[in-house]
């Protein structure tokens, strides 16, 4: 049984002439010379860029098409017929008090200096890509109101058109993130909090420095990866002027805004768009537990680290060295997860399914537990979009899994 249809689908604006198509492949039975159909070997053949990412870019968030044998549709939950869980403290079960309403759906997270959150999922993270922008005022006065923890994405002071250097080349001011952090703040009481990533680029230009210095923000995250994939992320830019300016920010740009042919290219129409990458930081476990150690010095409370749908080696360094560090929250990405940041073969084809990964990680607690080892609070993340698939996945999990960040929902 072939697991997804390649070759076409609407998150690459491409389609099949044919109604019979080779599972493998997703070619057309009978593929015609001359054919001016719309499938992405055709597609690709001439405008190849076209099909590498979701778009329109900016526009739109997509999630991976795969169909995997086992995810959390085939489990169903359990009710009983007497007793109650989830009630208040100090409240009996009965016909008068177990009733949907009043059930508590607060959660909390942290190794000692705890978040609590009023219901347990928490946003993907929002960074620096076109959709996230625009749209950072709705989830921020949602997040803040709801009672949940809002994660401000990577690359957010990185991309800031009005971003201020100082002379050594770091943070001395982003109005874009200041922007960010005070619209959740405005509405925020209590319950939940924002927290910013920060990957090799956001390191070296000192953002964690500048969100405790100017905020006094109490959280940072570690990444490894972006999304669910093994990648730095992209965001794609029209404008020579601008590709210019974040690749003189530290950023790789493709293709290279400053050779001569490409800005003679550029002016002539050949190329229209510059795509950004962030680059990957290589994990030790020496270099973890210095990094975590550093942060901390700069004055953060708790530190967290997401990760991506690596294999099930660097998940149990994520859970290892996450103990071992004494992190505040661990965010494991499963795929089918993305946002569209990703190439799209990429987003179907890496990774370990969120169901899978969440049992290894279930499997890893519990042998470190054996051995006496706390584990850090763990979040499961990757293409939740409802309630009960959410509850599955707090239950799978427990008592490790302390929450869902749910992201293009």
């Amino acid at each position: 049984m072939n697991l997804r249809r390649p070759n076409a689908n609407e998150a690459t604006g491409t389609s099949n002439r044919s109604r019979d198509v080779v599972p493998m492949s997703g070619i057309c039975t009978r593929c015609v010379d001359g054919c001016k159909g719309a499938c992405e070997i055709w597609l690709s053949s001439f405008r190849g860029r076209e099909v590498l990412y979701p778009g329109p870019f900016g526009e739109v968030t997509a999630g991976a098409e795969k169909n995997y044998p086992i995810d959390y549709s085939h489990l169903n939950i359990q009710g009983y017929a007497t007793g109650a869980k989830g009630l208040p403290e100090g409240i009996e079960a009965g016909p008068d008090t177990a009733v949907f309403h009043a059930v508590d759906t607060r959660t909390e997270y942290g190794w000692n200096a705890k978040v609590p959150m009023r219901v347990p999922i928490f946003t993907g993270a929002l960074g620096s890509t076109e959709s996230a922008r625009v749209n950072w005022e709705h989830f921020a006065v949602g997040a803040a109101i709801s009672g949940i923890t809002l994660v401000c994405g990577e690359n957010v002071c990185g991309v800031d058109p009005d971003l201020v250097l100082d002379h050594n080349g770091r943070v001395a001011r982003s109005p874009e993130m200041d922007r960010r952090i005070e619209t959740y703040r405005k509405y925020h009481d209590r319950y939940g909090e924002l927290l910013v990533q920060l990957n090799v680029e956001d390191t070296r230009l000192g953002t964690a420095e500048y969100v405790s210095a100017k905020h006094n923000l109490e959280t940072i995250e570690l990444k490894w990866g972006q999304g669910a994939k093994c990648i730095g992320g992209e965001i794609k830019v029209d404008s020579l002027a601008r590709a210019n300016q974040l690749k003189d920010r530290g950023y790789i740009v493709l293709p290279d805004p400053g050779a001569r042919e490409v800005q003679k290219a550029f002016a002539d129409g050949a190329v229209k768009e510059f795509e950004r990458h962030s680059r990957l930081g290589f994990v030790t476990r020496e270099g973890f537990l210095e990094e975590v150690d550093r942060l901390r010095d700069i004055g953060f409370k708790r530190v967290t680290l997401k990760t991506g749908a690596y294999s099930a080696v660097e998940l149990a360094m994520a859970i290892r060295y996450g103990a071992e560090a004494k992190i505040d929250l661990l965010t494991i990405d499963g795929a089918p997860g993305g946002t569209g940041m990703s190439p799209w073969p990429m987003m179907n084809e890496w990774g370990i399914p969120t169901f899978y990964i969440e049992s290894l990680a279930y499997q890893f607690s519990e042998r470190l537990r054996e051995r006496g080892i706390r584990v850090p609070d763990i979040a499961i993340a990757g293409g939740f979009a409802d309630e009960a698939n959410v509850f599955k996945a707090l239950a799978m999990g427990s008592p490790y899994v302390r929450a869902v960040c749910m992201g293009r929902g």
